[in-house]
């Protein structure tokens, strides 16, 4: 099996969310490779920052702000911070079966066109994306099925 990987399902694992079970599930399959899981540089990105988020959570910074201004001036809770960083580095790196795609200027002509759904862009590049490939798209984010043609799972 083949799908685009969501960013919600590394966050539901990673911050131990509802479903973390079922994305450990998931993303174990693509660690042996016996998934191959598609994600994009832009939900790496999404990930990282909200795992920085919440690690600056975790350390006392709740506001954007807050922890925008402290992650430039304060190198030990920058550093607290970037652990969390290379542990996700380092488990993206062990996914086997996992393939960094790249998005390409049609899929993001596509994308805009999918916002008609009252989808997100960034959601709207990883549907375009899924649909360039012909696989489904495995998420926990019930916006994408509101896109025709797009399919879903789990």
């Amino acid at each position: 099996m083949r799908v685009v990987i969501d960013s919600s399902v590394f966050l539901h694992l990673l911050l131990d969310e509802k479903r973390a079970n079922e994305a450990e599930s998931l993303l174990s399959s693509v660690e042996t490779g016996s998934i191959i899981g598609y994600v994009t540089t832009h939900v790496l990105e999404e990930v990282s920052f909200k795992l920085l988020l919440a690690k600056g959570s975790e350390l006392g910074e709740s506001s954007f702000w807050g922890f925008k201004k402290r992650f430039a001036s304060d190198a030990n809770f920058r550093e607290k911070c970037l652990v969390t960083l290379s542990q996700f580095r380092d488990y993206v790196s062990s996914l086997k079966g996992l393939i960094l795609e790249g998005v390409t200027v049609e899929d993001w002509k596509r994308s805009i066109g999918l916002l008609r759904y009252g989808i997100l862009t960034s959601d709207a590049l990883i549907a375009a994306v899924a649909m360039r490939l012909g696989v489904p798209v495995y998420t926990f984010d019930l916006d994408f099925a509101r896109i025709p043609g797009l399919e879903v799972r789990p």
